[in-house]
């Protein structure tokens, strides 16, 4: 049974406005959105999903140099519970936007990429980076298992890394090129993993292709 037709998001739309904001005045944000029974649910589900693959080790050259430790998929079957999720979290997040004013949101926001990246325990994450300048509005990141330490920071060197705390249930909110007007595409990074992680990201993917 997919999960739209059982279970609710848990947060406000004033609190998903309100982490909105913060992200477009901090960089990111984080608020709680999903009870613990969705996310065993979601947890669950994540084994019988196919296509599971490594990521690269490393991509980029030099001191563009991006080293990652997870496995991903990005096949979500049309009956998958991540679908509904998907679509909620899409819906709330637009609805909770025009509770703005001006709205942050850029025009034509929308979720259309998804995927599941699981981190074993001890895992190095991923080291400093800024997501693909394709990705516009917002970059969002339930969590849905699991534990780790989500920071931005100023370079690729990781200085200055501010933390954002979040766990299970937790949606993660960080800025991308649009929101608010701004270009910022914020460095950040992943560690500090010592219990399986699974983080579904949602995008909104503005090649011509998506």
């Amino acid at each position: 049974m997919a999960l739209l037709e059982v279970e609710r998001l848990t947060a406000a739309a004033s609190d998903i406005a309100a982490a909105i904001a913060a992200c477009a005045a901090h960089g990111a944000s984080a608020v709680p959105i999903l009870g613990q029974s969705a996310c065993r649910r979601l947890a669950a589900a994540a084994l019988d999903l196919p296509a599971w693959r490594r990521a690269r080790a490393v991509v980029g050259e030099g001191a563009r140099q991006v080293f990652q430790d997870f496995e991903l998929t990005q096949h979500f079957p049309e009956e998958s519970p991540y679908r509904a999720t998907a679509a909620l979290i899409d819906a709330a997040l637009a609805d909770s936007a025009k509770r703005l004013e001006p709205n942050p949101l850029p025009d034509g926001f929308r979720i259309n990429d998804l995927i599941l990246q699981r981190y074993a325990p001890g895992s190095r994450g991923i080291t400093p980076h800024r997501d693909h300048l394709r990705y516009r509005g917002l970059v969002a990141l339930l969590i849905v298992a699991g534990d780790g330490r989500f920071c931005l920071c100023e370079d690729r060197r990781g200085a200055g890394a501010r933390e954002f705390a979040a766990g299970p249930g937790d949606l993660l909110l960080m800025r991308a090129p649009g929101l608010a007007g701004s270009s910022e595409r914020p460095f950040h990074f992943l560690d500090g993993i010592t219990v399986e992680r699974l983080s579904f990201g949602l995008r909104w993917d503005t090649s011509p292709s998506s």
